[in-house]
C-alpha cells in the first residue's frame, strides 16, 4: 500500500508549528465530500480538543473548521472520537461516541448527539461502562463504530479497549484488550460486549508483565468484508526493549469470521515512513469504504520528541485482496502431505501468505 502524508490547511497561518493530529474518524458529508474528527493538540501539553476538518476526498487536503463543542460529558481525556451520521426519529443527526478517560480508572464510552456536526450534547446515559463488561476491567477507551449486515439485519458494531489495570506505579500501564459489542439499528441497548482479541494472542505485541511493556492494544475498529469475513484494524506495540520507545507503535490487522471474534492476528502490514528526522511509528487507523478499495487513514510520527509531531497518512488497499487475506488467515491449517492422506490423494495447496503493504 502506497501512502502519502495528508496536508492540512490551518485557519491561522501563525498556528503552532508543532500542531499535531491523532485518532482520526471520517464521516461522509451530506453535501458530498468528507468530515474528519480527530484529537487535536500538542503532545507536550494537555488538554487536547476534538478538531473538525473538511475535504473533498480522504486524501485531502483537509481544511480546518475549528474544534467542536461537547457539553454534558465530563472527564480528563474527552478525545479520540468516533462519529457517524444516522437517523433518529426521522431526522438525520451526528452521533459521537467518545472516551472520558484513557489514563485513569472508571473511564466509559459516552455518546453525544448533534444536529449540525459542530455542537454536541451528551446523552443522559453513557453507551457502555465497565459494569457492562463480564471480564474484570477498570476502564474503557478508544472507541470505533462501524456498520454491518448480519443475517439480513443492519447492525452497528462498537469496538473499544478495556483496561485490566492501569497506574504509574503499577507494572501494567494501559494494559488493554479489544472488545466488541453489537446493536441492531433501530434499537437502544447494546449487546453484552465480547472479548474479541487478547494481548497474549498477538505474538508480535509486547508482553503484559514484561519490564519493557509500553501499552496495550488500542485504536481498534472492525469492518465487514463479507457475511463471514471481518477485518480488525488497530494498534499494537512491538515486543522490543524500552530503548526503542518512539518506534514500537504499529498498525496491525487481524481476521475474524464474526465481529465478536475470536480474531487471528495477520501482522503489522504498514511500514513506518523514513523521514529525515528518523523512522518512527504509526497507529490509530480509520477505514473509509471506497467501493472496491478500502482507504486507510492513520497517524504517524518520525519518533518521540519535539520536532516529530503526530500527523496523518492515507493509502488504499484492494478490498478483494484484503478479503482473500482474511479468508486465508481463517482457513484451517493444511494437513501434512504425508499424514492422514488417502491413497493417491494430492497434497493440499498451502494458503497464501498475507501480503505486506507499504
Amino acid at each position: 500500500m502506497k501512502s502519502e502524508r495528508v496536508e492540512f490547511c490551518r485557519r491561522h497561518a501563525s498556528a503552532d508549528e508543532y500542531f499535531e493530529i491523532k485518532d482520526p474518524s471520517v464521516v461522509e458529508a451530506p453535501e458530498g465530500g468528507y468530515y474528519l474528527y480527530a484529537s487535536n493538540g500538542i503532545s507536550r501539553d494537555l488538554p487536547w480538543v476534538v478538531g473538525r476538518f473538511y475535504a473533498d476526498t480522504p486524501e485531502g487536503p483537509w481544511q480546518e473548521l475549528g474544534p467542536v463543542t461537547i457539553t454534558g460529558i465530563d472527564g480528563p481525556e474527552v478525545v479520540a472520537p468516533a462519529v457517524i451520521r444516522t437517523v433518529e426519529n426521522g431526522k438525520a443527526v451526528y452521533k459521537m461516541y467518545i472516551q472520558t478517560s484513557c489514563f485513569g480508572a472508571d473511564g466509559m464510552i459516552a455518546v453525544a448527539t448533534s444536529d449540525d456536526g459542530i455542537h454536541f450534547t451528551g446523552d443522559a446515559a453513557p453507551a457502555l461502562t465497565r459494569a457492562d463488561i463480564a471480564e474484570p476491567v477498570i476502564t474503557l477507551y478508544d472507541v470505533a463504530i462501524s456498520d454491518m449486515t448480519l443475517g439480513g439485519k443492519s447492525f452497528e458494531c462498537m469496538t473499544f479497549s478495556g483496561y485490566r489495570d492501569i497506574g504509574i506505579t503499577n507494572p501494567f500501564v494501559g494494559c488493554g484488550d479489544v472488545f466488541t459489542s453489537l446493536r441492531e439499528k433501530g434499537t437502544v441497548e447494546w449487546q453484552q460486549p465480547r472479548l474479541a482479541l487478547r494481548q497474549e494472542d498477538v505474538p508480535f505485541h509486547n508482553r503484559p508483565g514484561s519490564p519493557h511493556y509500553e501499552w496495550g492494544l488500542e485504536g481498534a475498529k472492525v469492518i465487514q468484508l463479507a457475511e463471514d469475513a471481518f477485518l480488525m484494524v488497530g494498534v499494537c506495540f512491538l515486543d522490543k526493549d524500552t530503548s526503542a520507545r518512539g518506534t514500537r507503535q504499529r498498525v496491525f490487522f487481524a481476521a475474524g469470521s464474526s465481529p465478536g471474534g475470536p480474531f487471528k492476528p495477520m501482522g503489522t502490514p504498514v511500514d513506518p515512513t523514513v523521514y529525515p528526522e528518523g523512522t518512527g511509528e504509526n497507529g490509530h487507523p480509520d477505514t473509509i469504504d471506497r467501493g472496491d478499495k478500502i482507504g486507510l487513514l492513520y497517524q504517524e510520527r518520525a519518533g518521540e520528541g519535539q520536532g516529530k509531531p503526530w500527523h496523518l497518512r492515507y493509502g488504499e488497499m484492494d478490498k478483494a485482496d484484503l478479503l482473500a487475506q482474511v479468508r486465508a488467515r481463517l482457513a484451517p491449517p493444511a494437513a501434512h502431505p504425508l499424514i492422514n492422506q488417502p491413497a493417491n490423494h494430492a497434497a493440499p495447496v498451502a494458503a497464501p501468505k498475507p501480503r505486506r503493504f507499504g
